[in-house]
């Protein structure tokens, strides 16, 4: 009986590499790999091997012997993963199937094998597990953290926080592919009925309408991504699609309004801010550093800053008591802020006579 035992040949991170260096480029580190996995085929009687675009190979080797099949396969992986790494700038995972009767059957067992390197990542060999770990439910939630971005239009928080979680599923104990697109596939349909402005008349989600946003083939192309960094970059065009244009200075003049009316707290924090608008910490402080030019606590400093100078020129408030009014828990506070801002302390400001200003 004739044995058949397939690798299938896949260059780590392709298509980030593509958009980073450009075709031509990846075009050329391309032929570079081709010739290395033709190398290390040709040399091997009973191999062959044929492309399979944009960027894998499928080795076969066949023989009577199933297990000298499996080590020749495991020693050819080696082999062509060193030459990638040395004649092209990239890496490569090989993923190698259990022996089988038939070509078509050790292909498809290759590449069921790299369905792995979903959860594994790349630069290695892989072999499928004796068993498919079962994973209930998620080892974290995200849900509410989601729901803030989804609602705030934050597109590339929102896919950031699912690639971020996606890579902590990942690096669960046993953690199997399917089980992993299963749960990303039901935070997308969370998404969709977050952002989901249609309902039906009971309130309930019109799915009718969500599932032309979220249709059925994109659910399909989950099934097909075996690549952590193509994932992240597919995640982060379809939220670009479910979500609506981000309201970005909608959401700047809210966090600066919940500012104004609530800088006199010594408490507050960004998180506060953040949670009141329904945006993250994060895209709070990038929208003040790319609309404003500063940083979240510059500005909530200027705010309290100008409101003391107000007072220590137009009252005869004691030192403390401006500081309690302007959000500052101490005299000490405030004087450290008046001399690294201002350059004097709150006591020589209103001696001097300045004049807050506008």
């Amino acid at each position: 009986m004739t044995y058949a035992v397939a690798a299938l040949v896949d260059i780590d991170d392709y298509i980030a590499s593509e958009q980073a260096r450009g075709l031509p480029w990846a075009q050329g580190q391309l032929r570079r790999a081709a010739r290395a996995v033709a190398e290390a085929a040709t040399c091997r009687p009973g191999v062959t091997w044929r492309p399979e675009p944009p960027e894998e190979w499928l080795v076969l080797l066949t023989g009577a012997d199933p297990d000298a099949l499996t080590s020749e396969a495991a020693t050819l992986a080696e082999e062509v993963r060193a030459r990638i790494v040395r004649e092209t700038a990239w890496t490569a995972t090989v993923s190698i199937g259990p022996p089988r009767t038939g070509p078509r059957e050790a292909e498809r067992e290759a590449r069921r094998a790299n369905d792995y390197k979903l959860v594994l990542g790349g630069d290695r060999v892989i072999t499928l597990p004796a068993f498919d770990g079962d994973h209930p439910s998620p080892p974290v939630r995200i849900e509410q953290e989601l729901t803030r971005r989804v609602r705030a239009g934050d597109r590339d928080g929102a896919a950031g926080l699912l690639a971020g979680w996606i890579d902590r599923c990942a690096r669960e104990p046993g953690a199997d592919p399917r089980i992993l697109r299963n749960w990303l596939i039901g935070q997308l349909l969370f998404v969709v009925d977050v952002a989901g402005p249609a309902r039906l008349a009971d309130g309930s989600t019109d799915w009718v309408e969500a599932s032309a946003r979220l249709p059925i083939e994109d659910i399909v192309t989950v099934g097909d991504i075996h690549e952590r960094s193509y994932l992240h970059i597919w995640l982060k065009e379809r939220l670009g699609r479910l979500l609506p244009a981000s309201p970005r200075r909608d959401i700047l003049a809210l966090a600066e309004s919940y500012l104004a009316e609530h800088y006199t707290d010594p408490g507050l924090r960004l998180t506060d801010v953040a949670s009141a608008v329904c945006a993250s910490p994060f895209y709070i402080s990038h929208l003040f550093a790319e609309e404003r030019q500063t940083t979240f606590l510059r500005h909530l400093t200027g705010l309290r800053l100008r409101h003391a100078r107000r007072l220590l020129t137009s009252s005869a408030l004691p030192v403390e008591v401006v500081a309690a009014r302007t959000g500052y828990p101490s005299t000490k506070a405030l004087r450290s802020a008046f001399r690294r801002h201002v350059g004097c302390s709150p006591t020589e400001y209103r001696r001097a006579g300045f004049r807050p200003g506008p």
